[in-house]
C-alpha cells in the first residue's frame, strides 16, 4: 500500500532536518566501535564468521537472560502506590499511554533512566509524551498527566462524547476501546464504542476533530496503523473491519468479517493485519495497494483472508498482540495463546491463574519479553514470555473487581490497570531498601 506519506515526515523534510532526528536520539554511548582495518585471508574468513556468528548469538542470549532476571526482580517489587476514581464512575474498557514508537526513541525498560528538574519534573527530549495517559469509560475519554506532578496521576483534560448529532441516538454511548496516533504539534487519541461512531480527538487543541461515521454497530476495538500516521483500523458488531483516513474522515476499505478484535502486524509495516473471532477463530487480511486513496471504500470479502486457526480459542478472542515476530491472542476464558504466525507453531499456553471468564486487555512490554494480564478478582499477573513462568501477581485487599485492560509505563517500573469498580490503579517500583524500611517501621511510643 503507498501513500501520501507522513505528515511528520514531510514537515521535516519541508524545514531541512530530516537528519538531525538520528543526532539528536542517539547518545555518543551507543556509538558502534570502528572496525578492525586488518585484512583477513580468504580462507580463515568463513570459519571466522561463523565463530562470530556463535558468539554473537551466545552473548545476545546471556544479556537478554541478564535483562529478564533484572526486570522480574523490579516486578517483585512493584507496590500500589495511586489510586484514581475516573469522575464518569464507569468501567474502564481500555487504557493507554502514549508511546509513540515511531516518532520517538527515548529508550524503555532497564534503559530508561529519568532526570528529574529541580521542580521535580521530568526532563524529557520533545517527542516523548510517555508520560500522558488515556482512559476509556461510560461516555467519556480522560486525559492524565502520570509524571510532571510529582508522583500523582493528575487530570490533563477530560471529553465527554455526547450522541448529539448522530442519527438514532438516545442515550449517551459507552466508550469501549481507545488509541493513541501521533500529528505533527499534536496527539491525537481515538476512541469508539456503543455509539457506532470513532471520536478523533486532540489533545493539543483539547477539542474533537472529527467523527468518523460508517459502522452502524458497536465499535469494539481499534489499532492505530504502525507506520501511517493518518491510518486507523476499526472492528465492529455489524460484521465489518474498516480502515479509515483521520485527516480526511473517509473510509477506505471494508473488510468484511465480524470481528471483536484488531491488531496490525508491525512486521510488515501495517501491510497485514489479524483479526480474532467471536468464535475464537483468528484471521489473516491483507491490505490492498492503492497509490491513490480511493473515492469509494475498497470492499474485501472474507474469503479473500486467511484463516489462520479455527479452534485455536474456545471462546471470543478479546486481545492480539506481538511480541518478537510471534503472537499472543487471549480470549475471555482466561487463556493466552502464544504462537508463530508463520509456521501456527503453538509455542506456549498461558493459563490466567484465579479468574473466571473475563474480558480483558493485556499488554506487552516494551521490550517484548513480558506480558500483564487482569483478573476477575482485581489481581494482575505478569508473565515471562520465553520462560512461560509467572513473575509475580500485583494483588490489594482493596481491589475485588475485574480488570477490563493493564498496561506497562516506558521504564517498566510502573504498571496501571482499571476495570469493573471505575477506579485506576498504579502499581510503582519500591527499592529494597525502602520495602526494608517498611517491614521494620514502628510507631513512635
Amino acid at each position: 500500500m503507498s501513500g501520501t506519506g507522513s505528515p511528520l515526515k514531510r514537515e521535516r523534510e519541508e524545514a531541512g532536518t530530516t537528519s538531525s532526528e538520528e543526532d539528536y536520539f542517539t547518545p555518543a554511548s551507543s556509538a558502534s566501535p570502528s572496525p578492525s582495518k586488518k585484512p583477513k585471508s580468504p580462507s580463515s574468513n568463513d570459519a571466522e564468521s561463523q565463530d562470530n556468528t556463535s558468539s554473537d548469538a551466545t552473548v545476545a542470549a546471556a544479556v537478554a537472560t541478564n535483562r529478564s532476571e533484572q526486570l522480574e526482580a523490579i516486578f517483585k517489587n512493584l507496590r500500589l502506590r495511586r489510586i484514581v476514581k475516573e469522575n464518569h464512575a464507569s468501567e474502564i474498557n481500555q487504557m493507554a499511554f502514549c508511546l509513540n514508537h515511531r516518532h520517538n526513541r527515548t529508550p524503555f525498560g532497564l534503559d530508561h533512566v529519568k532526570v528529574f528538574e529541580k521542580r521535580g519534573s521530568v526532563k524529557r527530549d520533545p517527542w516523548d509524551n510517555s508520560n500522558i495517559l488515556g482512559t476509556t469509560g461510560g461516555p467519556q475519554a480522560n486525559i492524565y498527566d502520570n509524571e510532571h506532578c510529582g508522583d500523582h496521576l493528575d487530570i490533563m483534560s477530560h471529553f465527554l462524547l455526547d450522541p448529539v448529532g448522530e442519527e438514532g441516538a438516545e442515550e449517551l454511548p459507552e466508550m469501549l476501546t481507545c488509541c493513541w496516533i501521533h500529528q505533527p504539534q499534536d496527539t491525537i487519541l481515538a476512541t469508539a464504542g456503543t455509539g457506532k461512531t470513532i471520536h478523533i480527538l486532540s489533545l493539543a487543541r483539547s477539542k474533537e476533530l472529527v467523527r468518523l461515521s460508517g459502522h452502524n454497530h458497536s465499535v469494539t476495538d481499534i489499532h492505530a496503523h504502525p507506520t501511517k500516521d493518518e491510518y486507523l483500523l476499526s472492528a465492529s458488531k455489524d460484521g465489518s473491519v474498516r480502515m479509515w483516513n483521520i485527516l480526511t474522515g473517509k473510509c477506505l476499505v471494508i473488510f468484511e468479517i465480524k470481528a471483536s478484535v484488531v491488531c496490525f502486524n508491525p512486521t510488515t509495516e501495517g501491510r497485514t493485519f489479524l483479526t480474532g473471532g467471536y468464535n475464537g477463530e483468528i484471521r489473516h487480511w491483507t491490505v490492498p495497494d492503492f497509490n491513490s486513496e480511493p473515492e469509494e471504500p475498497i470492499v474485501v470479502p472474507a474469503s479473500e483472508s486467511q484463516m489462520l486457526f479455527s479452534n485455536l480459542h474456545s471462546a471470543r478472542i478479546d486481545c492480539i498482540r506481538f511480541a518478537k515476530d510471534k503472537v499472543l491472542s487471549k480470549s475471555v476464558n482466561g487463556k493466552v495463546e502464544y504462537w508463530d504466525p508463520e509456521t501456527l507453531v503453538q509455542i506456549r499456553t498461558f493459563s490466567i491463574k484465579n479468574t473466571a471468564s473475563n474480558q480483558c486487555r493485556f499488554d506487552v512490554s516494551l521490550d517484548q519479553l513480558f506480558f500483564c494480564v487482569g483478573t476477575s478478582n482485581g489481581s494482575v499477573y505478569i508473565y515471562n514470555i520465553e520462560s512461560g513462568k509467572t513473575v509475580t501477581e500485583l494483588k490489594h485487599r482493596r481491589s475485588t473487581k475485574a480488570i477490563r485492560t493493564c498496561i506497562f509505563a516506558r521504564d517498566s517500573r510502573t504498571v496501571v490497570c482499571g476495570g469493573e469498580d471505575s477506579f485506576i490503579w498504579r502499581y510503582d517500583y519500591v527499592t529494597d531498601e525502602t520495602l526494608n524500611e517498611w517491614a521494620n517501621w514502628k510507631p513512635e511510643p
